[in-house]
């Protein structure tokens, strides 16, 4: 009877352990790093993977299985181009959930009043993303998951902050990169440069000026750039070395072969139309002269042919 006691004693703390395991697990499963910052929603953890962990609040499984393979798929890229990708969390947000962007307020990050879209915490690889415009939120993340990476790069080289605004126009670049708009946006930027700099003598710009934000918060209806078509034509003369040990000097010596040979394209291109333009006012020249020797000969026979004075004569177009 004893041993019997003794053995019910023991597999029910066996059972305890077995149940106090498991509970941790779970609570380990469901906590998130999205809760650091906002840990107002209910955050659920959808996927992880090579050092991506996203969780979502109040969004369908769906659309957050759809948002987690972008977000594994620029961090892939990312990775491949510079080498290493730090451990980021994405935290993705329903139309239903407005996050408490009053500490962003306070900072002066958030206009009061306004709708939180998307906030990066860079040194804290953390990216809050608003999935209310579900067209915008790849490329949303493709940019915050850049400026992380680049934030890695320029603390692995010991400064605080990539250079800004190039961290910019590369994080343009990645969201042109996944979106397929690249090659608009070189046309677009064929017109733009030609009219900022009609001489073709500008200076280059000052790629440098600034670095990155620990912190920032934007609203990606308004952050797309055609930018990216410089980053493009950067990494494909000098590979992508030039975005691992940016210097002042290469990127400026970049913009002016880039931006000459934009203007190449441009003039090429405008010679080319006008050659067309030509062609056509020729043969269209060429077309209304002999219209017109018809029809000016088709007069002269029903004036052979009707006594004058009998009809009015009107003056037409090939008689001026």
């Amino acid at each position: 009877m004893t041993n019997r006691r003794n053995r019910r004693a023991l597999l029910a703390a066996l059972l305890v352990v077995a149940v106090s395991a498991v509970a941790s697990d779970v609570g380990a499963q469901t906590e998130s790093r999205c809760d650091e910052r906002f840990p107002e929603p209910d955050w659920t953890l959808v996927a992880v993977d090579d050092g991506v962990t996203v969780s979502t609040a109040a969004l369908k499984p769906a659309m957050a299985a759809r948002f987690a393979d972008h977000a594994f798929e620029i961090a892939s890229l990312l990775r491949s181009d510079l080498g290493a990708f730090p451990d980021t969390t994405l935290c993705l947000f329903g139309p239903d959930v407005a996050l408490d962007g009053s500490a962003l307020q306070d900072a002066g990050l958030l206009p009061p009043g306004q709708r939180l879209h998307a906030a990066r915490f860079a040194d804290e690889a953390l990216l809050f993303v608003d999935t209310q415009q579900a067209r915008l939120v790849a490329d949303a993340i493709a940019q915050g998951f850049t400026h992380i990476a680049l934030w890695r790069v320029a603390s692995d080289a010991g400064d605080t902050g990539y250079p800004e605004p190039l961290a910019s126009a590369i994080a343009q670049w990645y969201a042109a990169r996944l979106n397929g708009r690249l090659a608009a946006h070189r046309s677009t930027m064929r017109v733009a440069t030609f009219y900022s700099d009609p001489r073709g003598n500008a200076p280059a710009s000052d790629w440098f000026a600034g670095a990155q934000e620990p912190m920032s918060v934007w609203n990606p209806e308004y952050q797309e750039s055609p930018i990216g078509a410089l980053v493009e034509d950067a990494v494909s003369q000098r590979g992508t070395s030039v975005l691992q040990q940016p210097e002042p000097e290469v990127w400026a010596a970049a913009e002016l072969a880039w931006r000459a040979a934009l203007r190449q394209e441009l003039l090429q291109g405008a010679h080319e139309a006008r050659d067309w333009v030509g062609g056509v006012l020729i043969a269209g020249g060429a077309l209304v002269a002999a219209v017109g020797l018809a029809l000016w000969g088709r007069r002269q026979r029903r004036r052979r042919q009707v006594p004058v004075g009998d009809i009015a004569h009107v003056e037409g177009f090939f008689d001026r």
